[in-house]
């Protein structure tokens, strides 16, 4: 599948449902479970706040803040119309008012993850206007081509960004320092965004972001790396002891990794979500660790890459979706175990028509720095 399939699916949709305008909205903050719907529809993934407007027939139109991306918006998106403001709301309720008619039909997307000021100021303007949320998302709930490309090549960079900690971890230095330094390695890798979490503790209650605290032997370092190429997310998550770790540590941080390999085993085309989780949980379980496989210790077992969609969700006991090729999710059992602490363990796949295919050239295994 390519863009313009994406785009032909909501195309049909609008069409079934009767709407003669879909409005695509998002306020410019990008994060890791945050879909957007702007994105989704054209391809564009804005510094600001930004809206589209689409048509059935597939004519598209983009408004981007602030005013001066509008030129970087239609080299972008060469088919849409661009207009560049800084105060997209205003400027799209304007465009709506000049291009819509009355007795048309709208649906928005986006509109519930807006703050409250743009989202109450829109939806007073379209009283009438029906949540399309799903119009968009469910076209997207499969990557396209070059998504899958751009999801490769960020496991690479994430990839390269784990052994460049590897060759720079020392006792000393701070959590801070060391996510500072992967950040900017990977960013020069092409890297154009990078959501990371890193933390030490000799025994880690969760991953977290990084803080002034400073590594030291004995520590077990937790780096869940996520970076994003032209707006496609791919994460690792690892884990790293700082010293020789103990036999008891090795042995569970195997078992992670079995359960871990137990999940992407069961993800094939035609099982659910739910299915990938319980095979995950039924490993740890057999080794009485059920109590742990639940809130507060954990409360799902991976999840979709966007910036654009999220979609397939979590992998969770609660997620019915049904797997489909060419859908991108995380399988980590990320896992808090009694003995050793918080255990990271995951890779970036991608569904096959055979079964979920890692994104990396090497899955997880433990760690350790000694020098």
């Amino acid at each position: 599948m390519n863009f313009h399939d994406r785009l032909a699916a909501i195309c049909r949709r609008m069409k079934e449902q009767k709407l003669d305008l879909l409005v695509g909205l998002h306020d410019g903050g990008h994060f890791i479970e945050k879909p957007n719907s702007v994105m989704v529809i054209s391809g564009f993934k804005s510094l600001g706040a930004a809206a589209v407007m689409l048509r059935p027939d597939g004519e598209s139109r983009l408004v981007v803040a602030p005013s001066w991306d509008a030129e970087r918006a239609a080299e972008c998106c060469p088919v849409a119309r661009v207009s560049g403001t800084d105060n997209v709301a205003e400027e799209l309720l304007t465009l709506i008012r000049r291009e819509a008619l009355p007795t048309q039909s709208i649906g928005v997307a986006g509109l519930r993850a807006l703050p409250s000021q743009i989202a109450v100021r829109i939806a007073s303007a379209l009283p009438d206007a029906q949540f399309a949320d799903a119009i968009v998302f469910d076209a997207a709930r499969t990557k396209t081509d070059e998504e899958i490309a751009n999801a490769r090549e960020a496991a690479h960079i994430a990839e390269r960004g784990y052994q460049r900690l590897i060759e720079i971890t020392r006792p000393g230095m701070s959590e801070d320092e060391l996510a500072s330094e992967l950040k900017l390695f990977m960013k020069s890798l092409g890297a154009d965004d990078n959501f990371l979490m890193l933390c030490a503790n000799p025994h880690n209650r969760a991953v977290q972001p990084s803080t002034g605290r400073r590594l030291q032997y004995g520590d077990i370092l937790l780096a869940e790396i996520t970076p994003s190429v032209r707006g496609q997310l791919a994460q690792i998550c690892r884990t790293v002891v700082l010293g020789l770790p103990p036999n008891e540590l090795r042995h569970k941080y195997q078992l992670v990794v079995d359960a871990m390999n137990a999940g992407i085993a069961a993800a094939v085309p035609g099982t659910t979500m739910s299915a990938v989780c319980a095979a995950i949980n039924a490993v740890l379980e057999a080794q009485g660790y059920g109590e742990y496989c639940r809130p507060p210790h954990i409360r799902r077992r991976g999840h979709g890459l966007g910036f654009g969609s999220v979609r397939p969700g979590d992998v969770a006991l609660d997620n019915m979706t049904v797997l489909e090729p060419d859908m991108l999710f995380m399988i980590h059992p990320n896992q808090y175990l009694p003995e050793t602490g918080y255990l990271l363990c995951g890779e970036p796949v991608v569904m096959t028509a055979n079964g979920a295919e890692p994104l990396t050239a090497k899955k997880a295994s433990l760690a350790w720095v000694t020098a």
